[in-house]
């Protein structure tokens, strides 16, 4: 980081790939969840399992705007 505060490409990369490394464990879980919303007879443990789903889907979308203002992608 330079004393202007302006983060440089080599770390926006860096941050970038990371930030992607996440949004695959997360579209991961996404599958584990729907498998296991799928898998549960009672409507209150998938009333759950959708919650949880749309958590991670938020998630999801604040770590992808993240890195399209942050790291120019």
């Amino acid at each position: 980081m330079n004393t202007r505060g302006k983060i440089d490409r080599q770390q926006k990369n860096i941050m970038r790939s990371q930030l992607e490394e996440i949004l695959v464990v997360h579209q991961n879980l996404d599958k584990k969840i729907e498998a296991f919303r799928e898998e549960s007879a009672s409507s209150e443990y998938r009333r759950f399992w959708n919650e949880l789903k749309e958590q991670n889907s938020e998630k999801v979308k604040n770590i992808s705007r993240f890195m399209v203002m942050k790291c120019n992608r």
